[in-house]
């Protein structure tokens, strides 16, 4: 589960909203193409599966955008269906979460990056994977 900072009225103390990825993914939704939201485009149903998906699913959606923001770069997925709602996805996590603190040692840097490869290989595996089951299932 996600936060959201947000101010309250009256006091200004700072109060955190709950955001799911579900929603977060929603919200991002409305960000791709129009013609990407028409109900055949594959960015459609890559987004109609993420919201069936199980939580498990959706939870490598989140730690890839947490380490993303932390690499300071945008999921690096090439999988069509999937690569401009996981772009706009980045854009509204850093949204919420605001910009990283900077790296400065190198070893944190190459970690950062070594894990952001990963994370977004991970994140386009489960999406190619979340398709071909739904072939499968589905016929889609």
């Amino acid at each position: 589960m996600m936060e959201e900072k947000s101010k309250e009225h009256g006091d200004g103390k700072n109060a955190k909203k709950k955001v799911t990825t579900a929603e977060l993914l929603q919200r991002a939704f409305g960000r791709i193409p129009e013609h990407e939201r028409s109900d055949e485009h594959p960015s459609n149903i890559c987004y109609q599966l993420l919201q069936k998906a199980p939580p498990k699913m959706l939870d490598v959606v989140s730690i890839t955008l947490k380490s993303c923001r932390n690499a300071g770069l945008p999921p690096g997925v090439k999988f069509p269906p999937g690569k401009s709602l996981m772009k706009a996805s980045y854009e509204v996590y850093c949204e919420i979460h605001g910009d990283p603190e900077p790296i400065a040692e190198p070893d944190q840097k190459k970690a950062a990056m070594e894990t952001w490869l990963e994370m977004s290989q991970m994140l386009e595996k489960t999406l190619k994977l979340m398709f071909e089951k739904a072939k499968t299932h589905l016929g889609i």
